[in-house]
C-alpha cells in the first residue's frame, strides 16, 4: 500500500523542491533511467509511438482532438497534460480513463526510492509518474503535452515520433524571453531528426523554421503541406481550427490514412473543459476559458464579439502574466468585471492590481468593477446583478476556472445544465 494518500504526496511535492519552475533535463534523466523508462539501447518507451505537443495556446484542444481521433481508429492512447482544473488525475488519461490515486501514489512510491538524493519539482514527479503508468499500460501511442517552453521540459526526455506546435506567442517571458523566434526555437527544440514536425501556424516565423532545420526534422506547415480543408466535411466544433488542424495530420500519420479516411465524426463531441466551455446557471449563460495570455484573450473576445446582451466579466489571474496585454481585447465588450483574488495561489495578481490596471487604461466612469475574494464569489456576484439577456465570461487563469467549474459541477441538477 503507498505510504501517503495523493493530497498528502502533492501537499508534500509542492513544497518540498526549492523552485516551483526548474528547467532542466539532468535530474529528471538520471531518475528515468533508473526507472528504466528511457534506454535508447534498449528501444524503451512508455508506448509503440510518442506524440509531443507544444505551443502557446490550443495544445489541450490538439491533446483531446488527437486522442478521440486515434481511440475511434482502435488504438490505445495515453494523455499527459497540465495543468489540471479539479482534481490531480485529470492530468493522467489511460484508454479514456483517469488514473486512480492509487496508482498515482504507488507511481509517486517508487520514484521516490529511485531518486536517491536527486531532487525534482513537482512536474517531474508527475511526468514520471505519468511515463510509469503509461509503460505499464501496453500503449500504441502516448499524447505528450509540453507543460513550459519545450527544449528543457520534462516531457522532452522521450524523443517524439511525431512533433507538433500549435503556434507561437509571447507568454512566460520570465522563463522563455520576450523574442518570439527565442520562444519557436525553444518549442521547435521537442522535434527530432528525420521525424515529422507538424506546425499549426501558416506562417511560422523564422526561428521555428531555422530550428527546424538545423535539428533535420520534416517541417511540415498548416496551410502549405496540409490543410483542415482535406479533411471535410467536418462536424461542429468550438476547437481551434490550427489545434484541429494539427491534430488531423498527426492522427493521419500515425494511422498511415489519408485525410479522407479519418473518422471525423470522433471530434464532434470532444470538448475541453474550460476552454470556451459553456454553461446555464440559473437561467444566465456562462463561458469558462482559460485564456491567460494575450493571444488567447484575443481568441476568446472574437468568440464573444457576438454577444447581444450585456457582457460580465470574472477575472483572475497570475501576477507575472501581461495583465494588460489580456484585459485590453475584451476592453470593449465587458460592461461589468468582476476582480478576484485566488486564494491559495502566492503567484495570483490581487483583485485591486487588476482592477488598478484596467482603470489604468479606461475611462473611470466607462466600466463597472467590483473586487471579490475568490473566482466563485466572483461569479455569484454577477450572477446576482445579472438580468435576462445577460452573459457572464470566467477567464484568466486554470486557477480561476478550476475552482468555478468544481462549484459548477456541485450545485443542484435543477439550478444548472451545459449547453
Amino acid at each position: 500500500m503507498p505510504q501517503h494518500s495523493l493530497s498528502e504526496w502533492l501537499t508534500l511535492l509542492q513544497n518540498r523542491h526549492p523552485r516551483e519552475i526548474e528547467l532542466g533535463l539532468g535530474r529528471i534523466r538520471l531518475v528515468a533511467r533508473k526507472l528504466g523508462l528511457v534506454d535508447v539501447a534498449e528501444r524503451r518507451s512508455p508506448a509503440k509511438t510518442i506524440l509531443t505537443i507544444a505551443g502557446t495556446n490550443g495544445k489541450g484542444s490538439c491533446v483531446a482532438a488527437l486522442e478521440a481521433l486515434l481511440t475511434s481508429a482502435g488504438y490505445r492512447v495515453a494523455c499527459y497534460t497540465s495543468p489540471h482544473l479539479i482534481d490531480y488525475r485529470e492530468r493522467i488519461v489511460i484508454d479514456g480513463h483517469c488514473a486512480s490515486d492509487e496508482d498515482i501514489c504507488d507511481a509517486f512510491d517508487q520514484i521516490e526510492q529511485a531518486r536517491g538524493r536527486t531532487s525534482l519539482t513537482y512536474f517531474e514527479f508527475g511526468t514520471l509518474a505519468a511515463l510509469l503508468l503509461m509503460a505499464r499500460a501496453a500503449l500504441d501511442v502516448a499524447i505528450l503535452e509540453v507543460g513550459l517552453g519545450g527544449r528543457l521540459d520534462a516531457v522532452n526526455i522521450l524523443d517524439a515520433d511525431i512533433a507538433i506546435v500549435t503556434g507561437i506567442a509571447l507568454d512566460h517571458q520570465d522563463w522563455l524571453g520576450d523574442d518570439l523566434n527565442q520562444i519557436a526555437a525553444e518549442k521547435t527544440a521537442i522535434a527530432r531528426a528525420g521525424r515529422p514536425l507538424v506546425c499549426g501556424d501558416p506562417n511560422p516565423v523564422a526561428g521555428l523554421i531555422g530550428t527546424a532545420q538545423k535539428i533535420g526534422a520534416k517541417l511540415m506547415i498548416n496551410g502549405r503541406d496540409f490543410s483542415i480543408s482535406q479533411f471535410a466535411p467536418l462536424p461542429g466544433t468550438t476547437l481551434p481550427l490550427a489545434s484541429l488542424a494539427c491534430a488531423l495530420q498527426a492522427a493521419s500519420l500515425v494511422t498511415g490514412l489519408l485525410p479522407s479516411a479519418l473518422n471525423t465524426d470522433a471530434i464532434g463531441h470532444v470538448a475541453v473543459p474550460g476552454r470556451f466551455q459553456k454553461l446555464v446557471v440559473n437561467g444566465v449563460p456562462v463561458v469558462l476559458d482559460v485564456a491567460h495570455n494575450p493571444q488567447a484573450a484575443a481568441l476568446l473576445a472574437e468568440r464573444l464579439s457576438s454577444t447581444s446582451g450585456r457582457l460580465m466579466a470574472v477575472v483572475g489571474t497570475m501576477a507575472d502574466k501581461d495583465i494588460q496585454g489580456i484585459l485590453e481585447p475584451l476592453k470593449s465588450l465587458v460592461k461589468s468585471w468582476y476582480f478576484c483574488d485566488i486564494p491559495g495561489q502566492p503567484r495570483a495578481a490581487s483583485a485591486g492590481r487588476l482592477s488598478s490596471m484596467l482603470y489604468n487604461a479606461s475611462e473611470p466612469s466607462a466600466v463597472k468593477t467590483r473586487l471579490c475574494s475568490s473566482p466563485v464569489k466572483g461569479l455569484e456576484s454577477a450572477l446576482l446583478d445579472a438580468v435576462p439577456g445577460d452573459q457572464v465570461v470566467v477567464f484568466g487563469s486554470f486557477f480561476t476556472v478550476g475552482p468555478v467549474l468544481d462549484w459548477w459541477k456541485n450545485l443542484p441538477k435543477g439550478k444548472k445544465h451545459a449547453e
